[in-house]
């Protein structure tokens, strides 16, 4: 049966409307904290944080979107690609990085529901993925995923300092060791190969886990709304 509220708004749409401090949790992402990334033009990473300042990160949902999209396209699965993926390709990619099975029947709110659930299983336990399923803090279980996550996306400086691939599989509780497959030592052009292949889990997989959570707040508030209207014509 169809939604009587949309379950597939645009991203831009989306982060037009989200809260700040879940935008600055993307712009960081995007960004790498403000040091940029490989795959990121300087113009860019510059607007990004100087409307984080401002916060204003509202104004630039169009380009937040545009970001996320491009990582998706270098990801190693994509490496042919020469230009950006739309967001259910992008997501449809994740879902099966972690696991999924997503079915080209399946709308951008199902496929999102199955990335969440894979990644709560991987990186979370079963005990959490069964509090989820039976009414849990999904917003409080999706922050939790994406704090952690977002060390790994971090530089090889950064991941170096943390204890490298072991680090961070200590950090995610040892489920995550699989996906960590940089090697220590690298140079330079190691590095951009690096940031350059595997987004796919360093910046796709939390972006996407943070954006499932922004539409499932607004379907929530959407939802309420209609609800509302209901109310006032009886």
């Amino acid at each position: 049966m169809e939604s009587v509220v949309p379950r597939d708004r645009s991203i831009s749409d989306l982060l037009s409307r989200a809260a700040t401090a879940d935008l600055e949790v993307l712009a960081d992402l995007i960004t790498d904290n403000g040091k940029g990334r490989v795959a990121l033009d300087s113009d860019a990473k510059a607007t990004i944080m100087t409307r984080k300042v401002q916060g204003r990160l509202q104004s630039i949902s169009g380009l937040l979107e545009k970001e996320i999209r491009a990582f998706g396209s270098n990801t190693i699965a994509s490496a042919f690609r020469t230009e950006s993926i739309d967001y259910l390709e992008l997501a449809t990619d994740v879902a099966k990085k972690l696991d999924g099975k997503p079915s080209a029947q399946d709308d951008i709110f199902a496929i999102e529901e199955i990335i969440i659930r894979q990644a709560m299983d991987k990186y979370m336990g079963d005990e959490a993925l069964k509090d989820y399923l039976s009414g849990g803090n999904l917003a409080g279980y999706i922050n939790e995923m994406v704090k952690t996550l977002m060390l790994s996306a971090g530089s090889l400086g950064g991941m170096a300092a943390t204890g490298g691939g072991a680090g961070f599989a200590s950090a995610l509780g040892g489920r995550v060791l699989s996906m960590v497959a940089a090697p220590l030592a690298i140079g330079a052009a190691g590095l951009a190969i690096y940031q350059a292949s595997s987004p796919a889990f360093r910046i796709t997989i939390p972006a996407v886990l943070q954006i499932a959570k922004l539409r499932r707040a607004r379907y929530d508030q959407d939802f309420e709304a209609y609800t509302e209207k209901l109310k006032a014509c009886l």
